[in-house]
C-alpha cells in the first residue's frame, strides 16, 4: 500500500511521528507522502523524508486557502524545493470555491502558475478541487500534456468523467468509508479504470467510520489506509489485494516512487 497524501507536518503529528511510521509500515503501508500546502510546510515536508529517507516522498505547493497570502517570490521558493530529491509532485494546488478563503482571482492565478512549474519541471500535480464550477476542467484543458491526481475526490459522476477524460488519477479517502456521506461516492468509483485509482488517507483528517471499535482518538493517520482499501474494493467488486496491488503500481509510475 501507497498512501499518496498524508499531512504529516500537521502539529498533531509533532510529538510522536516516529510512532505513526512505525504503526504505518506494520499495518502494510509501504511508502506515504507528505502533503506540502504552502511554501512553509513544503520545506517541513521535505525535513521529515530526511528523517525517514525511503519512507517518505513529499510535495511542493500552494493550497487554494493560502492563494491569497502568497510573497512575491512564491513561485521560485516552490521551484527550488521541488529540486530537492524526495519532492515527487508539485501542490497541492487548485481551486476551492466552497470555503473561499481566499479570492477566487488569487485562486485561479496561483494554480495556474503551479501547472506552468509542473509542466517546466516534468513533474505531476496534486490537485485540490471543491466546488470549483466547472473552472479548474477548464485550466487544466491548457495543458495537455498534464499528469495529476485528483486528490480526496468527493464529486459527482459527471465530474469523475470529465477527470477522467482528461487522462487525470482519481484519490479516493476516508471519505468512500461513510456510510451516509460516502454512499453517492460508493457508487462511481467502479467507473475508475484499474490504472488510474490511487489510495490516501488525508491524515490526520478523515478518519474511516468502518474502523471498529471505534478509535478513541480522532486524528487519522497512515496505518487506518487498509479501511479505505477495504470499502473500495467491495465497492468494485474486487479484492482487497487487486486494490492494493495496482493501487500501489499506480503511485510508483505517476509518481517516480521506487
Amino acid at each position: 500500500m501507497i498512501d499518496v497524501g498524508a499531512n504529516l507536518t500537521d502539529k498533531s503529528f509533532l510529538h510522536d511521528l516516529d510512532a505513526v511510521v512505525d504503526r504505518a509500515k506494520s499495518s502494510g503501508v509501504r511508502h506515504v507522502m507528505v502533503t506540502g500546502t504552502d511554501v512553509a510546510t513544503s520545506r517541513h515536508a521535505v525535513d521529515l523524508c530526511a528523517q525517514y529517507p525511503g519512507y517518505l516522498s513529499s510535495t511542493a505547493g500552494v493550497h487554494p486557502h493560502s492563494a491569497g497570502r502568497v510573497s512575491s517570490g512564491w513561485i521560485d521558493e516552490i521551484e527550488a524545493i521541488t529540486q530537492t530529491e524526495c519532492v515527487v509532485a508539485v501542490g497541492e494546488t487548485g481551486l476551492d470555491y466552497f470555503r473561499d478563503f481566499s479570492p477566487r482571482s488569487d485562486q485561479r492565478k496561483i494554480f495556474y502558475a503551479q501547472l506552468e512549474l509542473a509542466s517546466n519541471v516534468n513533474m505531476p500535480v496534486f490537485i485540490h478541487d471543491r466546488d470549483s464550477q466547472g473552472d479548474l476542467l477548464q485550466i487544466v484543458s491548457d495543458f495537455k500534456q498534464l499528469k495529476a491526481v485528483i486528490h480526496c475526490f468527493t464529486g459527482s459522476q459527471d465530474l469523475l468523467i470529465s477527470y477522467l477524460e482528461l487522462g487525470l488519477y482519481i484519490g479516493i479517502t476516508g471519505w468512500v468509508c461513510d456510510e451516509r456521506r460516502g454512499l453517492t461516492l460508493r457508487k462511481a468509483v467502479h467507473l475508475i479504470p484499474d490504472d488510474k485509482l490511487l489510495v490516501e488517507t488525508d491524515a490526520p483528517y478523515l478518519m474511516p467510520r468502518n474502523i471498529s471499535p471505534k478509535p478513541k482518538s480522532r486524528r487519522n493517520e497512515p496505518a487506518n489506509l487498509h479501511y479505505v482499501i477495504e470499502v473500495l474494493a467491495a465497492a468494485r467488486q474486487q479484492t482487497p489485494e487487486e486494490v492494493v496491488r495496482f493501487t500501489t503500481n499506480n503511485a510508483k509510475s505517476l509518481f517516480a516512487i521506487g
